[in-house]
């Protein structure tokens, strides 16, 4: 480990212990807390990079992810545990729960990113204390399996977090600038892809922006953490997975009453995704049409919401306006809270 990133680790490593939560699931409740915002990132400022959920393989990705952001004016620290290993997983479901609640109770750390996703997530949901989350608002930004955060913490800490990039991203020049006018800027984004946008049906609408990816979010029904889909304006990705199991999930959404709810839908990218070439079978497209369609619902296809390299920066939870038409959609208010206290 090179002597920087040491002292870095070193930093957050002598502190206690954090008290982790008793492994249980929090209460069942019906309704979700009152949403609150994090406070903008401002140059200068701490981020923590931890890992909830796989391993970041190469050292080269550290170097690259400090890189990125640094050059954005932020300094990186480094999670105790974000170099450690436990099977797949970035070490134990105790271990990857301490470096987060370590990171949200430390007044000196500003904001947090995963540095990927994976798998395991859901595992250190039992030992998360919502209550101290919500105590300590601090934006969380990630994708992928950390979809599984963004919805226990907007139902059980009503924080707004944000589904962006992870430290291990590409960082291409649209992932950063959301980035940055997202989480540094605080501005009311319109967001326009880069790609050509495909209208699935037309139209206007609003609603809270909920999702993130859709085999994560399916399985989140029937636990706890099944989030209220009641005039969302749904958006889902996905990574590896053949046209029959997105249809079998969307079906599952379907059965289950949930696409009925929302009042706006939006599919980003299906990353090495197999789609036929040719021939009778369907594609993804034509399971968005079979499903999304006769909801008679504003729908895109295409946003710049996946794991390929372009990735906005989206604020789940927050108010945002769908323009099938034209293929954007933007927040109806800020995404943080405008200032820092003594900024």
């Amino acid at each position: 480990m090179k002597r920087s990133q040491f002292l870095k680790t070193l930093g957050l490593g002598t502190l206690s212990l954090p008290a982790l939560a008793a492994g249980r699931e929090p209460e069942s409740q019906k309704e979700e807390l009152p949403f609150i915002k994090p406070k903008r990132l401002k140059r200068g400022d701490r981020v923590g990079l931890t890992a909830p959920a796989g391993i970041v393989f190469n050292e080269e990705d550290f170097d690259r992810m400090e890189k990125e952001l640094t050059e954005m004016g932020l300094e990186v620290v480094f999670g105790e545990f974000v170099r450690s290993r436990f099977g797949y997983f970035a070490g134990t479901d105790r271990q990857r729960a301490r470096d987060l609640t370590r990171f949200f109770q430390d007044p000196d750390i500003d904001g947090i990113i995963a540095v990927r996703g994976g798998w395991g997530c859901a595992r250190i949901l039992p030992y998360l204390d919502f209550e101290m989350i919500r105590n300590n608002a601090k934006i969380y930004c990630g994708f992928s399996d950390n979809t599984t955060l963004h919805l226990a913490f907007r139902k059980y800490s009503g924080l707004i977090s944000y589904h962006g990039p992870n430290g291990a991203s590409e960082w291409t020049d649209l992932t950063k600038r959301s980035f940055k006018s997202i989480l540094m800027d605080g501005e009311k984004a319109v967001f326009e892809s880069n790609r050509k946008t495909d209208v699935l049906f037309p139209g206007i609408s609003e609603g809270k922006l909920i999702g993130g990816n859709l085999t994560i979010l399916t399985t989140s029904l029937g636990t706890p953490y099944q989030p209220d889909l009641t005039d969302a304006i749904l958006f889902v990705e996905d990574i590896g997975e053949p046209v029959y199991k997105i249809d079998r999930m969307l079906t599952h959404l379907a059965r289950a009453g949930e696409l009925e709810k929302i009042s706006g839908f939006m599919f980003g990218g299906c990353t090495n995704c197999p789609e036929p070439s040719s021939g009778s079978n369907f594609r993804i497209r034509d399971i968005l049409m079979q499903h999304i369609r006769p909801l008679g619902i504003p729908a895109l296809l295409g946003v710049d919401i996946s794991h390929d390299p372009d990735n906005f920066t989206v604020p789940v939870g927050l108010k945002a306006e769908l323009n099938a038409d034209d293929g954007t959609f933007r927040l109806l208010e800020s995404p943080v809270l405008e200032e820092r206290e003594g900024a």
